[in-house]
Parts: C-alpha cells; structure tokens; sequence
C-alpha cells in the first residue's frame, strides 16, 4: 500500500474544506478496497459507507438551510437503519465477512 499525504486545514480553518477532504479519503478508501481487496467483505464496506454517511451529514450542516438539514439527517438516519438490516441479513444467510 502506498503512503499517502493528506493535507488538513490548519485549526479554526474552513469546516468545508475539511469535511470535503474527509469525503475524499473516504471515497479512496473505497476505491482502493475494490480495486485491491476486493474479497475485503460486506462488512468493512458498510462500515465505510456508514462513516461517509456521516461526513456527508457534516457537510451537509454547513451548506443546507436547517429544514434540508433536518432532510439530510433523516435520509441518513434511514441509510443507516439500512445498512443495519444488511448486516443483519447477510448474518442470517451465513455470508458474514470476516475482515
């Protein structure tokens, strides 16, 4: 695996900023696993899609008025419960991945 520099903002700089390059190591961190273990199992992608889930309610308290606000917290509240019943599902078929 390769090292990679992440440049952070400085403290008290722009919360934007820092939630976007949040996002994007996220989604490298997605990237890599398919490309690269792609055997990786359900498991450590939901758990990588929960945390994006979160970063994205982060940004989205910055850009969105307080009634999309309260929209994004919902739809990410229900992805949440979603992945949950995936996990839940893929246990009861005995599919579990181990990572």
């Amino acid at each position: 695996m390769d090292a990679e520099i992440l440049e952070f903002p400085r403290r008290g700089g722009d919360r934007l900023v820092s939630s976007i390059a949040r996002l994007e190591t996220i989604v490298r961190e997605v990237e890599r696993i398919v490309a690269d273990e792609p055997a990786a199992g359900v498991d450590r992608l939901l758990a990588i899609m929960e945390c994006m889930g979160d970063r994205l309610v982060d940004l989205a308290s910055l850009v969105l008025d307080e009634e999309s606000k309260l929209q994004a917290q919902k739809a990410f509240i229900s992805l949440s419960d979603k992945i949950a019943e995936t996990r839940e599902a893929v246990e009861q078929l005995g599919g579990r991945s181990h990572t």
